[in-house]
């Protein structure tokens, strides 16, 4: 009989272990994979020039873009209240307009083919519905990559 409650105590140690060094693995996996989480920005399309569908066009081309980490979530599709926008630039409504854009702002407009100093912050007022970044398509829509 204490042969048999010895045995059990064992196999019980045993299992302890090998559940602790499981955990332990997974937890480390977690941490390894952490850093290439996806992350989902979201994004407001406007056409800032007279061409009618370039907003759509290019939001139907983001929803399939990863740049990096980085996916789209198209919020809002419409016009810019000017509608002869002569360059297309991004806003970042994550930074103050004092603040230098974000590495996303960037390195969308790097994939978008829009230059560096197209770039602005500009925070939205009752961002209520947590837009990060607004492309807003110019006259110059030929540049842009997705819009070839």
């Amino acid at each position: 009989m204490e042969i048999s409650i010895v045995f059990v105590a064992f196999l019980i140690l045993i299992y302890g272990f090998s559940f602790f060094k499981k955990i332990s693995q997974s937890e480390a996996t977690l941490r390894s994979t952490h850093d290439e989480e996806l992350v989902s920005v979201r994004i407001q399309v406007l056409n800032g020039c007279q061409k009618e569908g370039l907003a759509q066009s290019l939001a139907d081309r983001l929803r399939g873009l990863r740049v990096g980490n980085i996916i789209y979530d198209i919020v809002q599709v419409g016009n810019f209240e000017y509608s002869k926008a002569e360059q297309s630039f991004i806003l970042d409504r994550t930074a103050d307009e004092e603040a230098n854009p974000s590495e996303i702002a960037l390195l969308t407009a790097q994939a978008l083919g829009i230059e560096k100093q197209n770039v602005l912050c500009k925070k939205l007022e009752n961002n209520y519905q947590e837009i990060a970044l607004t492309i807003v398509i110019g006259n110059d829509y030929q540049k842009v990559k997705d819009l070839r």
